[in-house]
């Protein structure tokens, strides 16, 4: 556990001593427990093979390919963009 310190207003303070005492817990189970339900990450549905095809359509749709860019452009990124030789050549 890692030891933490907090600054409450005196309602809420009262509110979680109320609770831990109906509980019959302590104030420090109180305050985890609610910050676990209120700042739990919600998982996300997976998206399905045709959710992210057209996710990626309509992504291209909006940004298209400026014409003129080189079709080998993410293999050889160094080559255009510092202009070191390139790494694979088609032979």
């Amino acid at each position: 556990m890692k030891r933490t310190q907090l600054y409450i207003d005196p309602a809420t303070y009262n509110l979680a001593v109320w609770q831990a005492k109906i509980e019959g817990t302590s104030v420090s189970e109180v305050v985890r427990r609610s910050i676990k339900v209120y700042v739990e990450p919600k998982q996300k549905p997976k998206q399905t093979k045709e959710e992210v095809l057209t996710w990626i359509k309509a992504f291209h749709n909006k940004y298209p390919t400026p014409p003129g860019t080189p079709t080998d452009l993410a293999l050889e990124h160094d080559h255009y963009l510092y202009g070191t030789p390139k790494k694979y050549t088609k032979k």
